[in-house]
């Protein structure tokens, strides 16, 4: 199990390159959970959203982090777009306990080094679902290199090239250490 991760939202960023990349049928992905909550609880008026309850963002969001990692096949490489580890990287940003987050990362772990795209101004953008701005995109990021590395993760920075050569990297970097 590999996770890619990277600032809040990128018009060609880790999603575009996890499709690209895991297009091999020995690959399964898992979509990022946080993006499918604030879906979810939008389309239903719930409250489990980052701008009415955080703290049940964030628990909630452990939780299907949980079942996305559990549910991964054990036959199959899978790249997770996001891991249990970000959680720990949504609860600092908000100022909530991480140690909800910090205990499941400690448990669900992932291979040892992560995918981890910096923040691109030139490709950042928002959408309705992410309204961060570019500076709360920077910050963010700061949180969930710091969790990663508190976990004892190796950051595999990737480089600000084109989505093509993104998914070059990553395919050669899988390939490299399977």
């Amino acid at each position: 199990m590999i996770s890619a991760t990277a600032q809040p939202r990128a018009e060609f960023g880790r999603c575009t390159i996890q499709q690209e990349s895991t297009s091999k049928p020995r690959y399964e992905t898992v979509a990022e959970p946080a993006r499918e909550l604030i879906a979810e609880h939008r389309h239903s008026s719930g409250e489990a959203t980052l701008d009415h309850r955080p703290e049940l963002f964030v628990e909630m969001l452990i939780s299907r982090s949980i079942e996305n990692h559990t549910a991964a096949s054990s036959s199959a490489l899978t790249v997770f777009d996001r891991g249990v580890p970000d959680c720990i990287a949504y609860a600092m940003a908000y100022e909530l306990d991480p140690g909800p987050a910090l205990e499941a990362a400690s448990r669900y772990r992932y291979e040892d080094s992560v995918f981890i795209a910096s923040p691109w101004e030139e490709i950042y953008a928002t959408d309705s679902m992410r309204r961060a701005t570019f500076a709360q995109a920077e910050a963010f990021y700061a949180h969930v290199v710091e969790a990663y590395i508190r976990l004892g993760y190796q950051i595999i920075e990737l480089p600000k090239v084109s989505v093509e050569e993104r998914s070059a990297f990553i395919v050669d970097e899988i390939e490299r250490r399977v």
